[in-house]
């Protein structure tokens, strides 16, 4: 209750969200093992590379989500309801149509490419891993369009919102995977049906509960949609979107890499060491959620100091998780065995990879805070599409050349990631001491 309002308002939104998002991570870390024991190593290693896949096409908004956020907030601040409606409107069209021509298109590849012995799924598997392809492929098209509602939920700053129904999400998906056992079993269709559907349906109905609720006055409709404002949208996202292509490739690539380079056996390993260790990464994502629009508030009065020391604040608590990393390493063995029993073993020197990596990650997304709230992003921009542009090779390097294994998958990442590292902080400072000139400033 201490500081400013700005600070106040951040604080208890951190505080709510961190609590809801801890109950979400302890049902991930209850569901881990259950889906480990009922599929198996090997198709709970597919059931994953999926899921990168499909995680993938998820970020292909082309940033209008973004753009939603900050367009609709700007225009619900001035109290010109039927501005955000236009805006609510637009972006449902524009995603709903475009959503509707990917899936018929990944459908058809779906059944008509050999997708299966790419990632060296086994004949008797394909039939099935196909037919589940489909289920993941019409419930990524809902989905993709029914969680813009979450943006509504960011733009009014009610981030606790939208991580209650994540938590609802994973809990309903936790109540299926317990009762599975009981109608099949190691039926990799059921399980990637049930996971795909839960979390289609669960922002679905949220957005038609609050569209017809509490925001019934920004609900979509079609006479709303204008052209003028998706390009509003379009050009506002565009950078954001190819940010965050970039990091997808050097973040969500890696099952895939480790299916096709290394073995399928070792997607869990990784997938374990990443789920264990990356709590700190929510922890980041949290404060780059309730920072980012304090940030563009701060900027618009001119208020550096408070800049500052926000973004002390935030450095004090990367520290503290680079220690608590280290511990976590230390007594991963435990952890491990505690967790897994014996349905999988993760060898150190992939949790001391996985841990590297990430703390590289938060020590760039912490600065990332700052410059998306300036909105100072071109340098970034640049940046993470080197990263990207390096990551795949220098991985494949580790692997092939140096023969790392999974390891040297998570080496790639690291790579890739130095030059970001570098760059991020040096910006940062120049911003908040004004000296930033030239494509610094941008």
């Amino acid at each position: 209750m201490k500081g400013d309002a700005r600070s106040i308002r951040a604080k208890k939104n951190v505080l709510q969200t961190v609590l809801i998002k801890g109950l979400g991570v302890i049902i991930g870390f209850l569901y881990f093992p259950l889906s480990l024991d009922y599929l198996g190593t090997v198709k709970f290693g597919i059931y994953l590379t999926l899921l990168s896949i499909v995680d993938w096409f998820l970020n292909f908004d082309v940033g209008i989500g973004l753009g939603l956020r900050n367009k609709f907030g700007e225009s619900v601040a001035r109290g010109d309801d039927e501005d955000a409606i236009r805006y609510v409107s637009t972006a449902y069209f524009a995603l709903g149509a475009m959503i509707t021509l990917v899936t018929l298109f990944l459908l058809i590849l779906n059944f008509t490419l050999p997708w299966t012995d790419w990632i060296n799924i086994s004949a008797d598997l394909k039939e099935e891993v196909v037919l589940l392809g489909a289920v993941i492929i019409l419930a990524f098209g809902i989905r993709f369009v029914a969680r813009n509602v979450y943006e509504i939920f960011f733009a009014m700053q009610q981030m606790a919102y939208v991580e209650f129904f994540t938590f609802l999400t994973k809990l309903s998906f936790l109540a299926l995977i317990l009762v599975l056992p009981f109608i099949v079993s190691d039926s990799l269709f059921l399980f990637g049906t049930a996971k795909a559907l839960t979390f289609a349906i669960v922002p679905l109905a949220v957005g038609l509960f609050y569209f017809n609720r509490k925001y019934q006055k920004y609900k979509p409709r079609l006479k709303y949609v204008r052209k003028d404002y998706f390009k509003s949208l379009f050009s506002l996202g565009t950078k954001f979107f190819l940010i965050k292509i970039a990091m997808l490739i050097i973040h969500q690539t890696n099952n895939i890499l480790i299916a096709s380079f290394v073995s399928l056996e070792g997607v869990p390993q990784y997938e374990a060491a990443y789920k264990y260790l990356s709590i700190f990464m929510l922890l980041f994502v949290i404060l780059n959620n309730q920072l980012w629009p304090s940030n563009i508030e701060a900027y618009a009065k001119g208020e550096f100091e408070w800049m500052k020391k926000s973004i002390r604040g935030v450095v004090k608590i990367w520290l503290a998780t680079v220690a608590l990393a280290l511990v976590m390493v230390l007594v991963s063995p435990i952890i491990y065995r505690l967790w897994l029993q014996d349905g999988l073993t993760v060898p150190m020197e992939v949790s001391i990879a996985v841990a590297i990596s990430i703390c590289l990650t938060t020590w760039v997304n912490m600065f990332n805070i700052v410059l998306n709230g300036t909105g100072k992003i071109k340098l970034q921009m640049y940046a993470w599409l080197f990263a990207a542009l390096i990551n795949i090779p220098a991985s494949i390097f580790f692997v092939r050349v140096l023969d790392l294994g999974v390891v040297g998958i998570v080496l790639g990442t690291v790579a890739s990631l130095v030059p970001l590292v570098v760059i991020s902080p040096i910006q940062v400072n120049k911003i908040l001491a004004k000296t930033d000139k030239g494509i610094w400033a941008k």
